[in-house]
């Protein structure tokens, strides 16, 4: 029996890494306007976050909320950049969850956390523009030496 891999699956087992979006040419419409790649983006996703999200995005019972329809993905880029940096604890209005998720800010480079973000974010909340690295470098500066989650409430006073 054939089992079905969503892309981010396909990319982990066809070994496809690269380094944050790299624009691209778009060779199928003959137009010069750049494109972005996703690929490794996509791969970060899958090994960090799909299992407690869903490769679907839409969460797996039991763990992490859905991100497919989130106002928290689909909100201020820096305030999502912080929720994946150093976590959040305690009750989030997305359905029910009281969970906490952990930060992945010491795992990742600004790059990976950009092209992580980026795809997260075109995938399930606000198609556009990319997160940059220069933004993730910004916020983590200016989160200086922070090791503590973040809660709800935090989050919202300082989108």
């Amino acid at each position: 029996m054939m089992k079905k891999l969503s892309v981010p699956a396909l990319l982990l087992t066809l070994g496809l890494t690269g380094k944050a979006w790299v624009p691209v040419e778009s060779s199928s419409s003959g137009s010069s306007a750049p494109g972005w790649d996703i690929g490794s983006g996509a791969v970060h996703f899958e090994r960090l976050c799909a299992g407690c999200h869903g490769s679907d995005g839409l969460a797996l019972e039991g763990e992490g909320p859905p991100l497919a329809g989130s106002s928290w993905v689909a909100g201020p880029e820096t305030r999502l950049i912080r929720i994946v940096m150093h976590g959040v604890r305690g009750p989030i209005q997305v359905g029910d969850h009281d969970r906490e998720m952990p930060g992945f800010g010491p795992r990742l480079s600004d790059d990976e956390m950009a092209s992580l973000l980026s795809f997260v974010r075109s995938r399930w909340g606000q198609p556009g523009a990319p997160i940059t690295a220069e933004t993730v470098r910004r916020v983590r500066a200016a989160a200086g030496k922070r090791t503590r989650y973040w809660t709800v409430e935090e989050l919202r006073a300082t989108p």
